[in-house]
């Protein structure tokens, strides 16, 4: 089993994301109440076994969902501009994306975006 945890928030951040969104703000799990926005939040989405050595899984494929926040007032970064870069990080680490979408929020001045990243880790021992 792979610290997923660990992994998306190092590759979370990435300074490509950090200058664009506070560290503060890269989260991983659902805060009680959104206060400081652009926010990131990941959830890891799924950790299957995949391959198989000696009886033992040797390679995870890992699925992680990042819900992208901001506000649609002047002096906010887009949540397409933040998604620009989460997905540069994640492909520069061979994740594929398959899924990225927006959605609508209850708060007509927040904007949501969803995306979903899987790849297979190999755990060679």
């Amino acid at each position: 089993m792979i610290n997923t945890k660990a992994l998306y928030n190092t590759l979370l951040s990435d300074s490509r994301i950090t200058s664009l969104v506070n560290s503060n703000s890269i989260l991983n799990s659902y805060p009680n109440e959104f206060e400081n926005f652009p926010c990131i939040v990941f959830v890891d989405e799924n950790q299957s076994d995949t391959e198989y050595y000696e009886n033992r899984p040797g390679a995870s494929l890992c699925t992680v969902m990042i819900h992208i926040f901001t506000k649609k007032l002047a002096g906010f970064v887009t949540s397409t501009e933040i998604a620009l870069a989460v997905a540069d990080v994640m492909h520069d680490d061979l994740w594929n994306c398959s899924q990225n979408r927006e959605l609508s929020d209850p708060d007509p001045d927040t904007e949501h975006r969803v995306m979903m990243f899987n790849k297979s880790i190999f755990e060679l021992k």
